[in-house]
């Protein structure tokens, strides 16, 4: 092994073993060389072949790519039917729903996100975007606790 190849897979963190990893991988592919997921199906048939199981680095990673793609579709199939329209009708939604975030916040004073989700008819996670987006305005302050 050369002294490159050892500095990316020594006894670093996951990460710098991934990015030695992933240094490995681009020299092998070169110019004209397989594409990356060529070559990740070609990795995990070897395994395959070999009756090994897939290693819990290379599992986490195959789920967190999946998670990405999933979320990469989503979000280009709902573009492909986002009209500036619908576009105008979610601005005027946010806005009003913001505001009623402001009032339940000046009424009640604190709350947890439950609370407020609860309060506005809405899931915690779009409570959790609202409150960060009255926070990037400068509109609110957030404040944690841990639990």
């Amino acid at each position: 092994m050369s002294e490159g190849e050892d500095k990316g897979q020594g006894s670093g963190g996951p990460m710098e073993m991934g990015m030695g990893m992933a240094k490995k991988m681009m020299a092998q592919m070169g110019k004209g060389g397989p594409n990356p997921m060529a070559m990740m199906q070609k990795m995990m048939g070897q395994m395959a072949e070999g009756g090994q199981a897939l290693p819990p680095m290379m599992q986490m990673c195959m789920g967190m790519c999946s998670e990405m793609l999933t979320a990469i579709k989503r979000s280009t199939e709902m573009a492909a039917f986002a009209s500036p329209e619908l576009h105008g009708l979610f601005t005027e939604w946010l806005g009003a729903t913001e505001d009623q975030a402001i009032r339940h916040l000046q009424e009640n004073g604190a709350t947890d996100l439950a609370g407020l989700a609860e309060a506005l008819g809405i899931g915690e996670e779009s409570a959790a975007y609202l409150l960060a987006n009255l926070a990037k305005q400068g509109k609110i302050t957030l404040r944690a606790e841990a639990l």
